[in-house]
């Protein structure tokens, strides 16, 4: 008997014209671990909130959600709660205790567990998961990553058949996500325990799957194990993008050989395939030293470089008296006109720096000037009128009123006016929206300010490989107006495709900055797939055209793949 068995299922929301899911049918056996991939607003959550009957939205169903052969409907609320976990994309939307134990127990305690068997639960889970060092801290003390994690270990501390995971790792950073995503492959490989992975993010799950299912406008367009997905998409396909590195590299080069689908796959598959290409790693080391030679933001841009639109000189910052410093000495300009990508850990200070830059919090030490003038001088209100504008990664705290067109008009935009199509969600409520679609709308009321100094956290988190490069595009067309962009992102490749220069955040210091192929070839674990496959080069683009020259694939070993 099947799991999850979903057949013809369609759903429209309330007061919407088109459905946001139409004729949906997916099965999933015990143990399956099964990754969902698709455009932005394609209904990946609202499929996924169909299986969770908690939360499924106010709507018009047709067709048929069973789990076991049960109809969702007819499961007693016990079941429904312990059988069936879900995972949001946010890490904060899902905590409600004020420990990490009591978060662990707190639904093992509305189930009435008995004592002794919630203990051992807990600690078990808190073991499994890593949290025992934690485990009596508040989770506002962890990390990005760690409150995750603890949100993982909490859906499967009640032992659950299936759990259901909406981009999970959307706002964590590379090493949080692995470790995430590592977490969530031996909870499958030992325990049996069935997942279903709804993800933008590709290039270190999809490995990791046994099935993988394509959506397309409400539609489950394609399914199969995934490199059977990928050797039949077609050429230019919505979902090319969405793919691993390594697997648009095999499909951009000619598809000879199995596809790899891991960047260890891809880096094999490389030197069998490309060994004159590939060769010894010089092209990395010389872009290492280029790395090292190039000044850190420290020290002043040079004389011919553009005047910095914002500098930070020795900047401190901590939020208490007794609490450690969040930002430390630091030094940073961002010259005007220029496009600067931040890049750190989870609990790095990112989001702090921005919100200095926007004058929300005020620094213990040093100095923040904005287009040359002290922060301290801008009068209560008129960073905004200067054109200063912030768009936070909880992009929800944004949204005041029931509908995408309300918003609109509060911020004075039309539909009409905006750089990306937001008329299919006009009547939408924006808690309805899709991660992706959130981003957008909060974007465009960020733009209304018509801002000189544009401050971007996590811009591209829960945005389809489409949408980044029309994020891309309208950035550079932002940039070539005279708008200078300072963003905070943990996606590598939208870094080194987007900006001019980008810059490593470690403990509150800007630790390591450049131009992004020095920057990217220099680095050992903050770099893009596509530079440890194939040293040099930092995009997939680039390496295509690389390993496309004539006599790349000549040499030993390429008749194997032949």
């Amino acid at each position: 008997m099947p799991l999850l068995e979903i057949t013809n299922l369609s759903f429209t929301y309330a007061g919407a014209e088109k459905p946001a899911l139409q004729d949906v049918s997916l099965c999933l056996e015990p143990g399956d671990f099964a990754l969902l991939t698709g455009r932005t607003g394609c209904g990946k959550s609202t499929l996924l909130r169909q299986i969770k009957r908690e939360l499924t939205p106010r709507g018009d169903r047709t067709g048929q959600v069973l789990f076991q052969g049960q109809a969702l409907e007819d499961l007693s609320p016990r079941e429904s709660a312990a059988r069936i976990g879900f995972v949001f994309q946010r890490p904060e939307e899902q905590i409600v205790t004020d420990r990490v134990w009591h978060e662990l127990a707190f639904g093992l305690e509305s189930l009435g567990v008995p004592g002794d068997v919630m203990r051992r639960r807990v600690a078990e889970a808190a073991q499994f998961f890593g949290l025992e060092d934690c485990f009596d801290l508040s989770p506002d003390q962890l990390s990005g990553g760690r409150k995750q994690l603890l949100n993982l270990a909490a859906a499967t501390v009640m032992e659950p058949d299936l759990l259901v995971l909406d981009e999970p790792a959307a706002h964590l950073d590379p090493i949080a996500a692995k470790t995430f995503l590592a977490a969530l492959e031996r909870l499958n490989r030992e325990t049996g325990m069935a997942i279903l992975l709804a993800e933008h993010r590709l290039e270190d799950s999809l490995s990791r799957a046994g099935r993988f299912f394509l959506m397309e406008e409400g539609r489950i367009t394609e399914g199969g194990t995934p490199r059977e997905v990928c050797g039949r998409l077609a050429p230019g396909s919505s979902a090319e993008g969405a793919l691993p590195a390594a697997a648009r590299l095999w499909r951009g080069t000619g598809r000879i050989g199995d596809c790899p689908l891991s960047t260890g796959e891809g880096r094999a598959w490389v030197l069998r395939r490309f060994p004159a290409a590939s060769g010894p790693a010089e092209a990395r080391e010389t872009a290492a030293a280029n790395s090292r030679k190039a000044p850190f933001l420290r020290c002043a841009p040079e004389k011919q470089s553009p005047p910095p639109a914002l500098s930070f000189r020795e900047t401190w910052f901590r939020f208490s008296r007794e609490g450690p410093d969040i930002l430390r000495s630091l030094n940073l300009d961002v010259r005007q006109g220029e496009i600067f990508a931040v890049l750190g850990g989870n609990g790095s200070g990112k989001t702090t720096l921005l919100r200095a830059a926007a004058g929300l919090i005020s620094p213990s030490g040093g100095e923040i000037r904005l287009f040359g003038k002290r922060i301290r001088e801008y009068r209560h209100g008129t960073l905004r009128q200067e054109g200063v504008a912030l768009l936070p990664q909880d992009v929800q705290t944004l949204f005041l009123r029931a509908s995408v067109r309300e918003e609109l008009k509060d911020s004075g935009l039309k539909p009409e006016d905006l750089p990306f199509d937001l008329s299919p969600l006009l009547d939408r409520h924006p808690y309805d929206l899709s991660g992706g679609e959130q981003q957008l709308l909060g974007l465009s009321k960020v733009l209304a300010v018509r801002p000189r100094l544009l401050l971007l956290d996590e811009p591209a988190g829960g945005l389809d490989a489409e949408w980044r490069k029309n994020l891309r595009l309208l950035l550079r067309r932002l940039r070539e107006q005279g708008i200078t962009i300072l963003l905070v992102t943990h996606d590598a490749e939208f870094a080194a495709e987007t900006a001019d220069r980008c810059g490593l955040l470690f403990r509150g210091r800007m630790e390591a900055a450049s131009e992004p192929h020095a920057f990217f070839a220099g680095g050992s674990y903050y770099t893009t797939s596509v530079s440890r496959m194939l040293p040099g080069c930092i995009t997939v683009a680039e390496a295509v055209e690389r390993l496309t020259e004539p006599g790349a694939s000549s040499g030993p070993g390429n008749a194997a793949e032949g």
